[in-house]
């Protein structure tokens, strides 16, 4: 997070999504140190934990640089582009 922080990066993005640790283990000082990182950084975006890609499983598969919908009240990523290649 600190280097997101020093790129300016939080400061563009609009939602974030973080995927869940292996087993959940050590899933609530992670979400506690990216709450008070937002804190720090007066910043308010959605943020959608526990998600299921990268190293979990079920193992799920966002490409990087798809567009995605974080659709707070139902608890939805939508992928709004094709993430393949037509």
């Amino acid at each position: 997070m600190c280097s997101l922080v020093a790129q300016g990066i939080l400061k563009e993005i609009k939602g974030m999504m973080i995927g869940k640790p292996k087993d959940e283990t050590y899933y609530e000082e992670y979400k506690a140190s990216i709450l008070q990182v937002m804190a720090e950084e007066k910043l308010e975006i959605p943020i959608f934990y526990n998600v299921n890609f990268g190293h979990s499983v079920p193992i799920g598969i966002i490409p990087m640089g798809t567009e995605v919908e974080l659709n707070c009240e139902e608890k939805r990523i939508i992928l709004t582009e094709c993430p393949t290649i037509e």
